[in-house]
């Protein structure tokens, strides 16, 4: 089972990181005709160039490199004239730099790549959300090469990547290290919100705020237990999946530091890590790429829009989040330190088929948390953040902001 990671485009990227057990490596351009899975303000800007540098250096060391057309709406763009053209014509330019794969959610897109660039490997994103051997079936149907399964809703579902596994031909791919809710009922939403937020020329401007991050961050920090029942994998557990059949680990993210990626990398190459557990989770500022100075006031510009929203009050709330992005204890752990090595043999429940599924009738995550996680701050401070992340959501629904 190989490791499938991102790129930053950052200039000491393939100096720093260990690529031994690595197969591919993934990114795109921060705004694309076709969005993506972040928003275009929490990426670098990158020139087509350098992209072309990074897919070479890639097939040097022997890589392969896959590009992200994963957005899961263009607006319908795909079956007009100019959609159809402007999706061809980027292909071209994958074409012509012999990139090897495309990530994909949209189905039209993906017939047109395997009607007209049969040599491109296809894989099929995490945000169609893959959670069944039937639907499964039918990405396979229109010859998907690869399958990124639902993290949020069978990563503790062994039964169902077994038959995920056994019953396509398909290579199963999942995320490791992202910290969603488990089942998240947000993600097919937020995935939208992704992609209108990176796509080219939409009528928002690329406009961000996240309401979705914020709600989803406010529940999991403000009750950690929600980390643990998440659909993180440890290090340390991913021979379940090697011997369920995954064959590749994905690991995010593309908006982190080089070093910050390159200790996710070695983590999970070693398949063992002695530390805090949230070292492996991106945090909200030290090691992120577009807290860096230099991109930090770019970033800024899709926030402050005059035309989308209220900017002196706008302004205040950000100069609050900024505040807590200069908590040195949230910023790099969100408060919070889990012991990774106490969670030894914390999967075996799962793997043995004994979750239900209903946390209000068990008590096993809560057990674990118990001797596993501790706040790094006291507990007062760390609700008055949480309550900044409400403040922020409730701006948006009362209209506050706007």
């Amino acid at each position: 089972m190989k490791l499938t990671i991102p790129v930053n485009w950052e200039d000491d990227y393939f100096d720093k990181i260990d690529f031994s057990q690595t197969e591919e490596l993934y990114g795109k351009l921060n705004v694309g005709l076709i969005g993506g899975g972040r928003p275009a303000l929490t990426l670098p800007e990158v020139k087509k160039e350098k992209v072309k540098d990074f897919v070479e250096e890639a097939h040097r060391r022997g890589l392969k490199f896959n590009y992200l057309m994963n957005g899961t709406c263009f607006d319908n763009l795909e079956i007009t004239k100019t959609g159809y053209k402007d999706i061809r014509k980027t292909l071209d330019w994958l074409s012509e730099m012999n990139v090897d794969g495309i990530s994909v959610s949209l189905p039209m897109v993906m017939e047109i790549i395997k009607k007209n660039y049969p040599h491109f490997s296809i894989s099929v994103s995490v945000q169609v959300r893959i959670d069944s051997f039937e639907k499964a079936r039918y990405w396979e149907s229109l010859g998907a090469d690869k399958l990124n399964i639902s993290y949020v809703d069978i990563n503790k579902n062994f039964d169902e990547i077994r038959k995920i596994k056994e019953k396509t031909s398909c290579k199963i791919q999942t995320i490791a290290n992202l910290m969603c809710m488990n089942k998240c009922p947000m993600v097919t939403l937020h995935a939208n919100y992704n992609a209108h937020a990176s796509q080219k020329n939409h009528v928002s401007g690329n406009f961000s705020f996240d309401y979705y991050l914020f709600s989803c961050a406010e529940r999991l920090l403000s009750n950690p237990v929600e980390i643990l029942r998440s659909a993180f994998i440890r290090p340390e557990d991913l021979h379940y999946y090697e011997a369920a059949g995954v064959d590749n680990i994905k690991l995010v993210e593309r908006i982190m530091t080089t070093d910050a990626l390159a200790r996710i990398v070695s983590a999970y190459t070693k398949r063992s890590y002695d530390g805090n557990m949230m070292d492996l989770i991106h945090g909200l500022s030290k090691y992120l790429i577009y807290n860096k100075d230099q991109y930090y006031w770019k970033g800024i510009k899709y926030v402050l829009q005059p035309s989308k929203i209220n900017l002196f009050k706008a302004y205040k709330l950000v100069n609050k989040l900024d505040a807590i992005r200069k908590e040195k204890a949230f910023n790099e752990s969100f408060d919070l330190y889990i012991d990774n090595k106490k969670l030894d043999g914390f999967l075996d429940f799962f793997h043995k088929g004994h979750c239900k599924r209903d946390c209000t009738q068990c008590s096993y995550c809560d057990q674990f948390a118990e001797k596993a996680i501790r706040y790094l701050v006291p507990v007062e401070q760390h609700e008055h953040t949480m309550n900044s992340l409400r403040e922020a959501r409730n701006m948006m629904i009362k209209g506050e902001l706007f």
